[in-house]
């Protein structure tokens, strides 16, 4: 009978099935998901991501599919973040999701080059699910400039977190982060996904590490653990922690238990494995550090950052 059941449950985790309470991570008070997208590509626009040519991604992808993989996971809450340079678009998800307490709020999209962007931002703020922004434009973004820095101090009046994306290791975008969150200390940033590390199984150079710690000076500045599979260079990407351990545990020595927080970076988990695969892998490394790292992680530091109403 033992090993009918071990057998069966291997099956089960092989082909994704959702996991059942008995194999999903521990329990805490709130699981808040802080990074997933929303779209429909069969709405008659034109979308920037993402491509026609991804296969597992160029399809819709609506709450009810991430509400029912997430939930059986154990997620208990989460925030979309807006992959669309519509603005537009902002209010379409937040249509998608209307009347729905599990998805807690929205990190929009302003071109953060606007010379109307505090307005922008007060017609998108009257729906109190707006909890950020993350910072992008079609124009190379100067993070120096006086337009951009003003931008950035009406998010920070409005008490609103900017989001920021940085890509291929992205030492140049944690040192724009740097200035910036030096600049403006009551700005709440969150750098997303892992600070663009490629997880390629190897120790960080000491030039990231150096970076990174620099970085995590500044108080106003979370770090999201997020898009593991995306990053990874090989692909499909690893589910053993040991490929990822050493770039997380830079990251937890610089950020610490009340600056890291969970995100999912659903449906591009999709490339590699199920929703519940993700968060597993991820529990992995934090479940290492007690019970109140975890709760820290999966919702105190997301409540704290995005202000969310959780107790």
């Amino acid at each position: 009978m033992t090993r009918t059941i071990l057998f069966l449950a291997a099956i089960i985790i092989a082909i994704g099935l959702p996991a059942s309470a008995a194999e999903r991570p521990k329990s805490v008070k709130h699981l808040i998901d802080t990074h997933i997208h929303l779209y429909d590509t069969r709405r008659d626009i034109e979308m920037a991501w993402p491509p026609k040519t991804d296969s597992i991604l160029y399809k819709p992808h609506l709450p009810d599919e991430y509400s029912s993989v997430a939930k059986a996971a154990g997620v208990t809450g989460v925030i979309v973040v807006e992959a669309s340079d519509l603005l537009e678009d902002n209010r379409w998800v937040l249509d998608q999701v209307k009347g729905d307490d599990f998805y807690l709020g929205l990190v929009g999209n302003i071109d953060i080059n606007r010379t109307d962007f505090n307005k922008q931002l007060r017609i998108l703020k009257e729906d109190n699910r707006l909890v950020g922004v993350r910072t992008r434009s079609p124009q190379p973004v100067d993070y120096s400039s006086p337009q951009v820095l003003a931008n950035l101090r009406a998010l920070a009046n409005h008490k609103l977190t900017m989001d920021y994306l940085t890509n291929r290791g992205g030492i140049p975008g944690i040192e724009i982060i740097d200035r910036v969150a030096r600049a403006i200390p009551n700005l709440r940033i969150v750098v997303n996904h892992c600070l663009g590390y490629d997880f390629d199984g190897k120790r960080p150079s000491h030039e990231w590490i150096s970076a990174v710690k620099q970085l995590a000076e500044n108080s106003n500045v979370t770090c999201k653990i997020s898009g593991l599979y995306q990053r990874s260079v090989p692909q499909p990407a690893p589910q053993d922690i040991e490929h990822y351990r050493s770039t997380l545990d830079v990251l937890w020595e610089s950020f610490g238990k009340k600056r890291l927080i969970y995100g999912s970076n659903w449906p591009v988990t999709k490339h590699t494995d199920s929703y519940a695969s993700f968060l597993r892998l991820v529990d992995q490394f934090i479940s290492k550090k007690g019970q109140d790292s975890r709760e820290h992680f999966y919702w105190m530091n997301a409540a704290t950052v995005y202000r969310l109403p959780l107790k």
